[in-house]
């Protein structure tokens, strides 16, 4: 009797609503972010988009590189692991200051005077530094004990 299939015909008008539900949400969205940039003064977007850093990322056209963050406490898992997020904050650090001292050199070929670098760039380094890392060498010796550890623990185990 010319009946339909229910089931695609939900499919359908589930397909249409949620279509419609979504192209208003979207529409909503894009007047909200026009209102916001309307709101805005263009010094105050170029200021939100650089973020809260005020400093300069380069000089001389050279681009200064980011320290990289160390990890917090909660990061680490403390269980002595192969790949430890303080290694790759190790290494990312070696990398940091070796491109640190490359662009010290590339600044001195120059002859830009060393008042004239930013800060972070400058050779005097700042006492937090050398805390930090006291702070992380206590933390690697700490982790060469437990992996000696383990590795006695293994070896007692291994001749039982």
């Amino acid at each position: 009797r010319g009946g339909q299939n229910l089931t695609e015909r939900y499919r359908r008008l589930e397909n249409t609503l949620r279509g419609n539900a979504i192209m208003k949400q979207i529409s909503e969205i894009s007047q909200d972010v026009e209102d916001a940039f309307k709101a805005r003064s263009p010094s105050s977007i170029s200021s939100s988009l650089h973020g809260a850093q005020n400093i300069s990322n380069t000089i001389a056209g050279f681009v200064i590189p980011k320290e990289p963050i160390p990890p917090s406490d909660e990061e680490c898992c403390m269980s002595g692991c192969a790949i430890c997020v303080y290694d790759l904050y190790e290494e990312s650090l070696e990398a940091y200051k070796e491109s640190i001292v490359a662009l010290r050199s590339s600044l001195s070929a120059l002859s830009i005077p060393e008042s004239e670098w930013p800060d972070r760039v400058r050779t005097n380094t700042p006492a937090t530094q050398k805390r930090h890392d006291i702070v992380l060498n206590a933390f690697e010796e700490m982790e060469r004990q437990l992996r000696e550890k383990k590795e006695r623990r293994a070896a007692v185990e291994a001749e039982s």
